[in-house]
This record gives C-alpha cells, structure tokens and sequence, in this order.
C-alpha cells in the first residue's frame, strides 16, 4: 500500500508540474513579446495555437488599456483574417491599441488554471470526502455555454441570441478545469491502487 502510495504521489507531482508549466505558457508569450522577443513569443503562440484556437475577439490581453476588450471593438481594429484563421502565422497576437492577447483564448486559460487549482486542492477535498460526483456537475457549465451559444448561431446567425462573454468563458472553464484536475488526480490514485492490488 505504502508503494502504491509513493508511485501515485510521484505521478501527481508530475502532473502538477506540467500543469504550472502550461499555466506559466499562457501567459509568456505576451511579456515575451512586450520585452522585445518576438521570434521566442511567436513560436510559443504558434506551439500554443496547436491546444487553441486563439481567438482575439475571445481572448484577455495584457499591456494593453485592458484585460478583455467588447467582441466589436476587438473585430473593429483586427482584420477579420487574422481573427478567424488556421494558419498560426497569420493570427492576430500584438498592437499597440489592444496590447498583446494571452497565449490561448479565455475559455482555455480558465480550463488550464482551474487544472491547476483542482490538481493543488484535490487532495484537500479528498480529505474532506467530497463525493465524487461533486467534480462533474463543475463540467455542465462550460457544455451548457457552449452548446448553447452554437445552436444560436445555427439557429439565427444573423441575429445570434446567445453569445458567451470572454468573462463567462474564463469562469466557466474555471469550473470545468477544476472538476478535470480533481478527477485527474482521483482516476491515478485509483489506477496505482489497482494495480498494487492485482
């Protein structure tokens, strides 16, 4: 049991140390890019645009006049191509009106801060016998915004009766992030457990 225990705990400081790595990654490329390093920040948003879709228009910025910034205004100073697009190179990252967005969008930087606080608190909450289903109704949210809002765009797009904010996006994927590192944590003790048992 005693191994079993020090195998899981070794996979879970594995698991928070990615996740401070990627939460460290979100925030990077835009300071990078204010210092100067371009070329280091562009290959950080491009390796970022791999997990993102780096919406401007759904993204929070910094070093600019603030975080998060209206749909419109956002669509009224970056070109359209460089806001819906594939191609990392051509997606909108700095200027000097908007300041320079995070690394990946505001739904994105909730989910991978609400890993890192669930993966960090998990243990807490265990101790506290939280039951185990507590941890998937936090994943409803962020379904919920979601689907909604592209059925609203199916529905009428050119009215578009449901729109998220980039606010209730970085909350919702809080929840959900958090829901995901708790269970993450429980799914390795439980795997270890397992297989010291068999």
């Amino acid at each position: 049991m005693r191994n079993s225990m020090t195998v899981a705990n070794k996979e879970i400081r594995i698991l928070k140390t990615l996740v401070v790595i990627v939460n460290m990654l979100v925030l990077l490329p835009p300071i990078l890019f204010h210092l100067g390093l371009e070329r280091i920040a562009t290959f950080l948003y491009s390796g970022l645009g791999f997990l993102c879709h780096q919406r401007a228009d759904r993204s929070f910025f910094l070093f600019g006049e603030q975080l998060t910034y209206e749909k419109s205004t956002v669509q009224g100073i970056v070109p359209f191509d460089q806001i819906m697009t594939i191609s990392f190179g051509k997606r909108f990252t700095c200027n000097e009106e908007l300041g320079c967005k995070f690394g990946v969008c505001s739904r994105c930087t909730g989910m991978y801060l609400g890993v890192l606080v669930g993966v960090f608190l998990s243990e807490l909450m265990q101790r506290w016998k939280i039951p185990k289903i507590f941890p998937l109704f936090l994943l409803v949210p962020l379904a919920l915004d979601g689907i909604i809002q592209t059925i609203a765009y199916v529905l009428a797009p050119e009215r578009g009766f449901y729109e998220s904010t980039n606010p209730r996006r970085f909350i919702t994927g809080v929840l959900f992030g958090f829901g995901v590192g708790y269970l993450a944590v429980s799914a390795i003790k439980t795997v270890i457990a397992k297989t010291e048992e068999s």
